[in-house]
């Protein structure tokens, strides 16, 4: 008799890990069934100028980009080169669509405990997202990066979840890695990763009541936050001088950094700027685009008559000056940040402006280059004429969805409090309010530090947004007085080190 509790217990754990097991084969099985008669449908890879050529000549010949993740150049290389195939690659990719798909599902199942069918109806609309389909065939990193800065917020709901220090390097690595295949996630992975122990000091409220428990989670949680700090600073200054080594400048995130803000801070650049820089004094007076227009900062970058092709022409050393200039001018654009931002995003809704900015984003600007047709030809028996002018399911899908997009960036900051509003007295509210802090930092980096519309810079939205979409609904659905069970009872992953005690 003293036995029969025990093990009642442990064949309930039994039963619950099974079902965990099953559900999560279903779930794979449904999205690997979605990728793969999406792929039948539409299996040929995709390209946008300049960007896919550059990754492809990095792959081939060695000259990794110094402007673009030379992280995707590398991977490439080792997948589409050696089969000769730009459809393994498209393949690559769509196997990284099912790992964000998948870390969807785990992220609203085990750690925001939402029934089941609406934990894989959010898989399986991340997985069919047009953004994810369409650049799970662009020659581009969105897809693999995708991947990757979702399983960095599964690792951080992970630590959240039970504060173990183990995770904290994961996190650390996996947050370096996204930016490495795309910038976007830069300022959320700062300010997330090395801060993550305070964080969750502040997320759980559950402090101890003892004097003696309290400097226990004290001396626990300044441990936890040097080893954050120190991974963090270890991997990302590495992971900068390893640019700097490629790109041959100085150390930065990308080899191009001073040009790229340059182009950010071109509004407030003067002619006292170039003091100092060897370039020629009447430099300015050869730009013809209106430096004073935030509209026009792409265009100084890379549209002739902008401020860039000025300086390559009337400087000995651009990209120095561009360095120093950017410098010297980032110091007055504070003012002008949010005014910019507004300027910008307004183009959203600007029918000539988006409807260009979107042709762009699938790859139809310009002319198809000698080198693309070539490079394609000669190493991947590729006719980039067959994929360049015609419209596929996935690129149709894409097109259409102008508007989810941009609901995507414009409403998650706002659903994000509701999400951390609704979940205040939930189980998960931790977890719901580490995603809200998410959720602002992606948005106002992407506000504010945008210099220009894109569809494809709004790629890391969505899947955020069906996250908090399925959660709110799925709470809404279960009643008022609803709570969220413990990752254990609702997905049988007891086994897995996702779910624990919450004790500091």
């Amino acid at each position: 008799m003293n036995h029969r509790p025990d093990s009642y217990s442990t064949d309930k754990k039994a039963i619950v890990s099974a079902l965990g097991r099953r559900q999560i084969a279903l779930v794979l099985l449904a999205i690997l069934g979605a990728k793969l008669m999406i792929l039948l449908l539409d299996p040929n890879p995709r390209f946008f100028l300049w960007d896919s050529v550059t990754y492809l000549r990095g792959a081939i010949d060695g000259t990794l980009p110094r402007d673009r993740s030379f992280l995707y150049s590398l991977l490439i290389g080792a997948i589409a080169v050696p089969t000769h195939s730009l459809h393994a690659l498209v393949i690559a990719q769509s196997l990284a669509g099912v790992a964000s798909a998948f870390f969807v599902y785990l992220i609203v199942r085990v750690f925001l405990g939402v029934r089941f069918a609406f934990a894989l109806i959010a898989a399986l609309l991340v997985a069919i997202e047009p953004g994810q389909l369409f650049y799970e065939r662009m020659v581009m990193a969105e897809a693999f990066g995708s991947a990757i800065w979702l399983g960095f917020l599964l690792l951080v709901l992970a630590y959240v979840r039970d504060g173990r220090t183990i995770w904290l390097p994961a996190i650390a690595l996996a947050g370096i890695a996204a930016i490495g295949f795309r910038l976007n996630g830069t300022a959320v992975v700062l300010l997330v990763a090395p801060c993550l122990p305070l964080w969750r000091a502040w997320f759980t409220h559950s402090g101890p009541r003892t004097a003696a428990e309290r400097s226990m989670q004290r001396r626990r949680v300044a441990l936890q936050l040097a080893v954050s700090v120190a991974m963090t600073l270890v991997l990302h200054v590495g992971y900068r001088h390893v640019v700097a080594e490629i790109a041959h400048t100085r150390p930065g995130y990308i080899g191009t950094e001073g040009l790229f803000l340059l182009g950010f801070t071109a509004p407030a650049v003067t002619a006292a700027d170039f003091d100092g820089t060897g370039c020629d004094p009447t430099v300015l007076s050869h730009v013809q685009r209106a430096l004073d227009d935030p509209r026009t900062r792409e265009g100084q970058l890379w549209g002739k008559g902008g401020l860039w092709e000025a300086m390559q022409r009337d400087c000995p050393r651009p990209e120095a000056a561009a360095d120093l200039v950017a410098s010297r001018a980032s110091h007055r654009i504070f003012g002008s940040v949010v005014p910019m931002a507004l300027t910008t995003t307004a183009q959203y809704f600007d029918d000539a402006e988006a409807t260009w900015r979107m042709d762009s984003d699938l790859g139809r600007k310009g002319m198809l280059p000698l080198e693309l047709i070539d490079l394609v030809k000669k190493y991947f028996s590729l006719d980039a004429h067959l994929v360049w002018f015609t419209d596929t399911l996935t690129s149709r899908w894409f097109e259409h969805a102008r508007w989810w997009f941009t609901a995507c960036f414009l409403l998650l900051p706002f659903v994000g409090i509701w999400l951390a509003v609704r979940l205040r007295r939930d189980a998960c509210a931790a977890e719901g309010r580490l995603l809200a802090l998410v959720v602002f930092g992606l948005f106002f980096s992407q506000f504010l530090l945008s210099p220009i519309i894109a569809f494809r810079y709004l790629h890391p939205f969505p899947p955020l947004m069906l996250v908090c979409a399925a959660t709110l609904l799925a709470r809404h659905l279960a009643g008022p007085g609803s709570r969220a069970h413990s990752a254990q009872q609702m997905t049988g992953l007891s086994q897995v080190p996702l779910a624990g005690s919450r004790a500091a």
